[in-house]
């Protein structure tokens, strides 16, 4: 993406009448202001805790950065409802925002594809796209983060990466006096005590659909694994908006906490790194991630998928791959009838069947986005094209599931970590 330093400013933020910008004092200012400047379009929702969060630690990037006299500039491009929404969270912050109601508001996250809320995309001075989300190195790094350069990126990595490198349970979950997790009825938990032992990390809130459904599953794939192995543990990590909501949705966990809206919050997402949820992160008894994929075998092996180490995932996979091929290529299925089931590989996603989360393999729809698990597909009334195209009748016969649920487990949702939308 690449625009001209005025007049593709001017194009881009610009509402084809008088082109200014707002101060929280109610001041215009010309976009042409901004030339030659390098500028950050600050993307938030004043209603998200993530963006309460954040603001702040903006804040003082921007000013360390005037007083230093850098040529840079912030741009809010607000995402709340309403004005008196807009103004609220407009009104302590010290740089620009675009007015409430301009039509770039709605053009900007489309244009730039905005995919997590609070988003920080820096321009250049010469108005091209530096990057489309740097809110992670702001809150990591600080001023380091600046000028947002490539070579600027890579030593960032480079530390990022020593970090990964020496990582133990400790540099995870200690910070000052926090030294410890919560259980029921806020029970302190040191650290100390989970030193040594596979733990998961459990990103997610009560909000997220897909969070709803994938809850249960790993609740009874803890239970399992508990009770076979005491060097096991989970704690989740909240993106609640809201306390009630982490207390509501914690009610319904068997495992551990941080507390919510915890310090610790915003450097164990920035160590795993994940753009959705849920997330579920395996950290080995040494404190070293195990694996970021987690929840993929949760979903696929429940409690066999312990101790989700490289082996054990490679000896299930391995498993999985002779179990496919005894399945057919497309099938025919009462609950979609309009066309054929095709078996592919693929993510995450929802059945619409049995409304379980399944992931690696479907029968799936393309032109519908409908998905079955194989065990719901080969279970279906009607069944397999072969080969040939001659069909064939299974000996099985499921009844549809045509209750109102079954629109709702239709619907697309993108969960980013700290909202959920329907796609």
């Amino acid at each position: 993406m690449a625009h001209s330093s005025n007049n593709g400013l001017i194009s881009l933020l610009g509402n084809g009448g008088d082109n200014t910008l707002l101060r929280s004092n109610g001041t215009k200012v010309p976009i042409s202001d901004l030339e030659g400047k390098m500028v950050g379009l600050y993307m938030s929702l004043g209603s998200f805790r993530s963006c309460q969060n954040f603001t702040p630690k903006l804040i003082e990037f921007y000013r360390s950065l005037k007083e230093k006299g850098e040529s840079f500039e912030i741009v809010l491009v607000s995402l709340d409802d309403d004005k008196e929404s807009f103004q609220r969270q407009f009104v302590n912050m010290p740089w620009l925002a675009i007015p409430f109601g301009d039509k770039a508001l709605e053009k900007l996250p489309k244009y730039f594809e905005l995919r997590a809320i609070p988003t920080m995309v820096i321009l250049g001075p010469d108005g091209k796209t530096l990057h489309l989300n740097a809110r992670g190195y702001i809150e990591e790094f600080g001023i380091q983060a600046y000028p947002f350069s490539a070579e600027k990126f890579s030593e960032l990595e480079e530390i990022k990466k020593a970090r990964r490198e020496s990582q133990t349970l400790e540099s995870l979950l200690v910070s000052d006096e926090l030294d410890f997790v919560i259980g029921k009825e806020n029970i302190e938990v040191p650290v100390s005590e989970l030193v040594g032992k596979i733990v998961l990390f459990f990103f997610s809130r009560k909000q997220c659909p897909q969070c709803k459904v994938f809850t249960p599953k790993l609740a009874k794939t803890y239970n399992e694994i508990k009770a076979r192995h005491s060097d096991f543990e989970v704690i989740y990590v909240s993106l609640d908006n809201d306390e009630e909501s982490f207390h509501d949705y914690y009610s319904e966990m068997p495992w551990l906490s941080l507390p919510y809206n915890d310090k610790r919050e915003v450097p164990l997402r920035q160590s795993f790194e994940f753009s959705g949820i849920p997330h579920l992160v395996a950290v080995g008894p040494t404190g070293k991630t195990l694996t970021n994929e987690a929840k993929d075998l949760v979903v696929l092996y429940g409690s066999e998928a312990y101790p989700f180490t490289d082996i054990k995932k490679r000896e299930l996979e391995g498993r999985l791959e002779e179990m496919a091929k005894g399945w057919p290529e497309k099938v025919r299925n009462e609950r979609h009838e309009y066309h054929e089931l095709v078996l592919a590989r693929c993510g995450v996603y929802a059945c619409d069947g049995c409304k379980q989360l399944g992931v690696r393999w479907s029968f799936n729809c393309d032109e519908c986005y409908f998905n079955l698990h194989p065990e719901c597909a080969l279970m279906g009334e009607k069944v397999v094209s072969g080969d040939d195209g001659n069909d064939k009748q299974n000996n099985i016969v499921v009844e549809a599931n045509n209750n109102e649920d079954e629109a709702a487990g239709r619907e697309r949702w993108i969960c980013d970590g700290q909202g959920c939308y329907k796609a």
